[in-house]
């Protein structure tokens, strides 16, 4: 059985229409696979270049604390301090020399004598040096004095700003008494901001943490300063995001590591390593970057290599449109023609029937007149 004509022309439209669609459809899949694939490629780039900045700077902070403590260390086994007479004048050169060998880093250099009044402090102008004072209270002399070890401790001042105070014992070498505390203050955000940003949320930037997990310098956002992470306030800016805090919990037991993470502000990718001061587990740092940012590299060129492709899209569809929008019309006037063919020979088989039905007759006409002819003939004469 035959199907009409209109029928057959309905499916060969819908069949190229189908295949139009299809063929835009797996072009779009095998774009979104393409640009999945540059992404995932471009992120595990980023991530490993991250993990290896994060721990250079990990060094970098280390060495750079290190060398601090290396001048405590000589400063407290002088010739000078070893004789605990903290108000001479070459204990004072000694300290002033020093200050100015490293006030590129440090604010304040200072010692407290065995009974822990400030003898001598050097700090810039406008900053509070505590000369003569008594800081018996100070958790980071009672930690020092108990301990008789160099500690690390921070906290506000007056001023507001947040600091790491790094403390060495003065002992004698000899009777091993205890003579009193060599010691340096450093802002956190000053010191860390010459290891990255630690002000803009927007862009890559530095957590730095204690021992303790208080945040010593955070990018995002300056009221985090001096909070402890695993806190009420910090939790709340996180939203309690627990792949952060996860991750974070891992860096303060000393495990380097990353983690890709969102809690409200963007996606990021944080990268961490912990601060080793002479084995010891006294600092962490987390390097935090939007992949936004990251995924921004290739954006200009995936949108320009879509474009293309688009225009590609568009040139070929617009060639079937024009190619199916063809073939309606040649087929409109094939059937036309046909129609046309069809009617002409149903005239002329009209025609045909016409004159065999004539013939018939007149066949039939000279029948009868032969007939009559030949009774004519036979029938007889009249005398």
């Amino acid at each position: 059985m035959k199907l009409p004509a209109m029928r057959v022309r309905g499916i060969g439209i819908v069949s190229i229409v189908l295949i139009v669609g299809l063929s835009l459809g797996l072009f779009l899949h095998i774009q979104n696979i393409s640009q999945a694939s540059i992404k995932s490629n471009l992120f595990n780039q980023q991530r490993t270049s991250q993990m290896e900045s994060i721990k250079n700077i990990s060094q970098h902070i280390t060495s750079d604390l290190k060398l601090i403590m290396e001048m405590l260390d000589g400063l407290a086994n002088s010739v000078d301090l070893q004789q605990a007479d903290f108000h001479s004048d070459d204990v004072k050169k000694l300290i002033e020399e020093k200050y100015t060998q490293y006030s590129g880093v440090i604010n304040r250099l200072f010692v407290l004598d065995n009974n822990n009044t400030v003898a001598i402090s050097l700090a810039p102008k406008g900053i509070e040096n505590f000369l003569y004072q008594d800081l018996t209270l100070r958790d980071w002399v009672q930690e020092t004095r108990a301990s008789q070890l160099p500690v690390f401790s921070g906290g506000f001042e007056r001023q507001g700003v947040y600091r790491i105070y790094i403390t060495e014992p003065i002992i004698n070498r000899h009777t091993h008494e205890y003579l009193g505390i060599v010691g340096t203050s450093i802002p956190t955000v000053d010191f860390f901001s010459h290891y990255g940003n630690v002000e803009n949320i927007n862009s890559k930037f530095l957590v730095v943490y204690d021992k303790n997990g208080i945040m010593l310098a955070n990018g995002a956002s300056i009221s985090l300063l001096g909070q402890n992470f695993f806190g009420d306030y910090t939790q709340k800016f996180i939203n309690h995001n627990q792949i952060l805090n996860n991750l974070t919990r891992q860096l303060l037991a000393g495990k380097p590591g990353y983690g890709v993470y969102n809690y409200g502000r963007g996606e990021r990718l944080t990268t961490q390593y912990p601060i080793l001061i002479n084995g010891r587990h006294e600092f962490s740092i987390q390097l935090i970057n939007p992949t936004s940012q990251i995924y921004s590299q290739v954006q200009a060129a995936l949108l320009a290599e879509n474009e293309k492709m688009y225009l590609l899209l568009l040139g070929s569809s617009s060639a079937v449109v024009v190619l199916v929008i063809f073939l309606l019309k040649w087929n409109s006037t094939l059937n036309r023609e046909v129609n046309e063919k069809t009617s002409r020979l149903i005239e002329s088989e009209r025609q045909a029937r016409e004159l065999e039905t004539s013939y018939e007759e007149m066949k039939r006409y000279l029948h009868e007149v032969m007939r009559e002819v030949r009774k004519e003939k036979t029938r007889p004469k009249p005398n």
